[in-house]
């Protein structure tokens, strides 16, 4: 598997080209002030409702990045980029018009944003842990095939398969724009191709794209400051 142990500040960025792949990690500790000023109104509403200020300040970080980073591609000032939402919560660019896509996924201190042009993407983050209901979990999110596989599997050895199915599972779901719970179109899913990576040690990321995804030696990976 593909471990990721160099994201660097790019000197020079273009928009990708058609099937490319942009990979951005972002630090969501790292706060900053002024990307607040870029939200939109429903933005500020939602990370107003966080109870705990690191989840707010994340919330804040994790879509101002988005922005700034999107803004710059589309040559267009963050807080005037609109979003509209799939029925299951999905953003896409509504204006100014692009053909760009992008998904976004996060947890602790570290999101993960993929960018890609007129391709489907879907993009997971995991922290690999050991939990006492991952069997129970996977009979009621995979199918038989996996589930079974998963079945003899204790302790890390079941964590890593286990967030390895997950992740690729949950990245598929939002590259079509539905829950993890939501029923499958077998046609749609065929045409997704899956790739995972470790983007630091102890978590497991996989990235879902529509088509012919670039191999991995021709992603373009960067670290957002």
């Amino acid at each position: 598997m593909h471990h990721i142990k160099n994201w660097a500040v790019p000197a020079e960025l273009s928009p990708p080209n058609a099937k490319q792949l942009h990979l951005w990690r972002i630090d969501l500790d790292e706060t900053d002030e002024e990307l607040e000023t870029v939200l939109s109104e429903d933005e500020l509403a939602r990370a107003k409702r966080f109870h705990k200020e690191e989840d707010r300040n994340r919330f804040i970080k994790a879509r101002g990045s988005v922005r700034l980073l999107l803004g710059f591609y589309l040559a267009t000032a963050p807080e005037d980029l609109v979003f509209v939402y799939g029925p299951r919560g999905k953003p896409f660019i509504a204006s100014p018009a692009s053909v760009l896509t992008f998904n976004l996924s996060h947890t602790g201190n570290m999101a993960l944003l993929g960018i890609s042009r007129e391709a489907a993407i879907g993009i997971d983050l995991e922290r690999v842990r050991e939990k006492p209901n991952l069997h129970a979990i996977a009979h009621r999110v995979f199918n038989t095939a996996i589930a079974q596989e998963l079945a003899p599997l204790e302790g890390a050895a079941l964590a890593e398969s286990f967030f390895r199915h997950w992740t690729e599972y949950e990245a598929r779901m939002k590259a079509i724009g539905n829950g993890i719970f939501s029923n499958h179109n077998p046609t749609r899913d065929a045409e997704l191709q899956s790739t995972h990576f470790i983007p630091e040690e102890g978590y497991l990321a996989a990235v879902v794209m529509e088509g012919e995804p670039p191999p991995f030696e021709e992603w373009q990976i960067y670290l957002f400051e």
